[in-house]
C-alpha cells in the first residue's frame, strides 16, 4: 500500500510538472451578448434579446487547449398587446407581458487553432446547469415560475490580440440548449457575443 501511495505521489508530481511546463497565460472575458430564441423558448417569446453578457475564465493547459467556466445571463421579454383569456370561472383581459431571465453556469473547454500570439479561431464546448426565470403577466394577474436543468452550449470563436498589452478581442456564437425539467419541454437559443479578454 505504501508503494502504491508513493507512486500516485510520483505521477501526481511529474503530471503537475507536465501541465506547468506547457501552461500559457490565464484569461478572463466579458462579452456583450444578443440572443435569438429557437426550440421552447420561440413558442413562449420569439422576439430577440438584447440584453445579455457572459464572464468567463481559461486556463491553457498548453498552446491549443484551455479549460475554465462561463457564466451567462440573457433577458428576453415580449409584449402581445391587450389579450383575453377564458378559463372555467370566467375571462380576464389586460395587457400581456411575458419576460425569461436564463442564467447559465458552466465548466469549458475549447481548442485553438493558428499561433499563439496571432489570431486565433477556435472551437469550444459548455457543460453545465441553466436556470430559467420567467413570468406571464396580464393586467393585474401574473403567472411565475422558475426551474434548472442541464445544459450544453457548444460554440466557435476567434479569440485576437490587440497590440501586445494581454487584451484580446473576444468573440463567438454558441447554441444553448437546455433539457426538459419539472415538466417543461426543452428548450434554446443562439447567442451571438462579443467582448474583451485580458492576460492575468
Amino acid at each position: 500500500m505504501k508503494n502504491f501511495k508513493n507512486l500516485l505521489l510520483t505521477i501526481s508530481v511529474l503530471l503537475l510538472g507536465a501541465t506547468a511546463s506547457f501552461a500559457q497565460d490565464n484569461i478572463v472575458g466579458i462579452t456583450y451578448s444578443m440572443a435569438v430564441p429557437t426550440t421552447g423558448v420561440n413558442n413562449y417569446i420569439n422576439e430577440a434579446s438584447f440584453s445579455g453578457v457572459n464572464v468567463e475564465y481559461r486556463k491553457f493547459l498548453n498552446d491549443n487547449l484551455s479549460v475554465g467556466a462561463n457564466i451567462g445571463w440573457n433577458y428576453f421579454q415580449q409584449s402581445n398587446g391587450t389579450q383575453t383569456y377564458y378559463g372555467d370561472n370566467g375571462a380576464i383581459t389586460g395587457e400581456e407581458f411575458r419576460d425569461s431571465d436564463i442564467l447559465q453556469t458552466m465548466v469549458t473547454s475549447h481548442y485553438y487553432f493558428g499561433e499563439e500570439g496571432g489570431i486565433r479561431p477556435y472551437i469550444g464546448v459548455g457543460v453545465g446547469a441553466a436556470g430559467n426565470y420567467f413570468d406571464n403577466q396580464v393586467g393585474g394577474i401574473a403567472v411565475v415560475d422558475h426551474y434548472w436543468s442541464f445544459a450544453v452550449t457548444p460554440e466557435v470563436g476567434v479569440l485576437a490580440p490587440l497590440g501586445g498589452s494581454g487584451t484580446y478581442l473576444l468573440t463567438n456564437v454558441k447554441y444553448n440548449y437546455m433539457t426538459e425539467a419539472k415538466g417543461y419541454g426543452d428548450y434554446g437559443f443562439w447567442s451571438f457575443n462579443i467582448g474583451l479578454a485580458f492576460d492575468f
